[in-house]
């Protein structure tokens, strides 16, 4: 009987070829219908955007370009910190808060480091969303991020088939998002993030034991499947947002996000957005676990485990 980690590998490599199949049987598919009269027809009707509605902001100002990429830098650690915890590995140490000092906890939980390096980015993290959300409504750009006209369910049909069809959407990010945009991105605000808040919550030790529940919505297996579906999102939104970023006028779109510029020409943007990355990649380097154990001493009790012997090779 094969081992089951090889039948593991052998479904995930099948499930894959399957994906890439289906992938290129819509790609074909969408090709042949805006090829056709009707695909005209409905691409003329729906372009892929509506006209947002009168008075909506226009630009990235400096509160929404920072939120952006805190937001990136801190999801890198929080997914990279999810799949330690998914994964079950043995944690390097355990983080206990401290019962004496200006700051104590009267019943501490013990945590392992992966669990407690991921709730102190996930509050990182929330405490970003928190300011680009009152900043979003104050601001009025809710209006870019939220439909409002039911025009969006066809813009966004249409977009998804120009986007199959390799043949890109019309689209003025500086102005408006195209209605495939404006619905993934108000689902992430409105939606993923939500549901990645509350059942994180539920999952950790702060969420108050009169709440806990066996079953239903905040049952533990629920919560678990929520969250780590919420986590997959996330990843594939990430991999789908920067890919389409890069291929539909990298320049603009970077001058816009990352400059506050709209500007197809200037290379200022592509540079920021290179340091930036150089930034997260210096600190994934350098926020490994020895490093997330010397932050941790600082305010917590900390027990660092011995490192498991090396296993002998054969």
């Amino acid at each position: 009987m094969p081992r089951p980690t090889a039948s593991r590998r052998r479904a995930v490599v099948v499930a894959v070829a399957a994906a890439l199949a289906a992938l290129a049987g819509a790609m074909l598919a969408a090709r042949a219908f805006l090829d056709s009269p009707a695909g005209a027809s409905f691409i003329s009707t729906y372009p892929g955007a509506y006209d947002p509605p009168p008075g909506t902001p226009e630009g990235f100002p400096a509160w929404l370009r920072w939120t952006h990429w805190l937001s990136a830098f801190f999801l890198l650690f929080i997914v990279s910190s999810g799949l330690h915890l998914r994964a079950g590995q043995r944690p390097p140490a355990f983080v206990t808060r401290r019962t004496l000092g200006p700051i104590v906890a009267r019943n501490p939980a013990r945590l392992g480091l992966h669990a407690w390096w991921h709730m102190i980015v996930d509050t990182l993290w929330v405490a970003t969303g928190v300011v680009y959300v009152i900043a979003l409504v104050a601001s009025g750009h809710w209006q870019r991020l939220v439909p409002t006209d039911l025009a969006v369910v066809p813009n966004a049909l249409s977009s998804a088939l120009q986007y199959l069809a390799l043949d890109w959407p019309d689209h003025d990010t500086w102005t408006r998002y195209n209605s495939l945009q404006q619905l993934f991105y108000a689902a992430t605000v409105v939606i993923a993030s939500p549901l990645a808040l509350v059942t994180g919550l539920r999952l950790s030790p702060v969420w108050p034991k009169r709440w806990m529940r066996a079953r239903g919505p905040l049952g533990d297996a629920a919560a678990r499947r929520t969250h780590r579906l919420v986590l997959w999102y996330f990843v594939a939104f990430t991999v789908a947002h920067v890919a389409l970023v890069l291929l539909t006028g990298a320049r603009e779109n970077l001058n816009g996000i990352y400059a506050g510029v709209d500007d197809a020409e200037s290379w200022l943007g592509v540079g920021l957005f290179a340091l930036s990355t150089g930034v997260m990649a210096a600190a994934w380097a350098l926020l490994r676990p020895p490093a997330q154990i010397a932050i941790a001493q600082k305010v917590a009790d900390v027990r660092v485990l011995p490192a498991p012997p090396a296993t002998a090779k054969r």
